[in-house]
């Protein structure tokens, strides 16, 4: 079995019961096809580099998976088909994945503006 990264961006529109849905449904599928889902990780609503579709945000959601070839396919042909994932994509791992959190996961940093006016100094 080889190992597989796959990201999707969904609408920003879904709620978290959906996405959980979706989850379980692409879940189902890779262990159906006998298969194993090592980590899945919500990483929530982001805004966009560009817009897609018209949308600034999106709803980014990881999968590591251990699986064939052909359940990948499906995987990729299931997204291509719902009309909510606006961008996915699959890489096949070279090396084993680091199944701990990844640097999405990571708290993020204050806002720029915040920061600023954290450094101006006091007149």
């Amino acid at each position: 079995m080889l190992q597989y990264e796959t990201v999707f961006i969904a609408e920003p529109t879904m709620t978290e019961e959906e996405i959980d849905e979706l989850l379980k449904g692409y879940d189902q599928l890779v262990v159906g096809a006998g298969g194993k889902v090592l980590k899945v990780e919500k990483w929530g609503k982001r805004r966009l580099a560009y817009p897609i579709h018209k949308h600034e945000e999106g709803v980014y959601a990881l999968l590591i998976l251990e699986c064939g070839a052909p359940t990948i396919k499906e995987l990729d042909r299931r997204y291509r088909m719902n009309d909510r994932i606006v961008r996915h994509l699959s890489v096949r791992v070279q090396h084993e994945t680091q199944l701990g959190p990844s640097p999405m996961m990571k708290p993020r940093p204050a806002e720029r503006d915040d920061v600023m006016m954290e450094q101006a100094p006091a007149m």
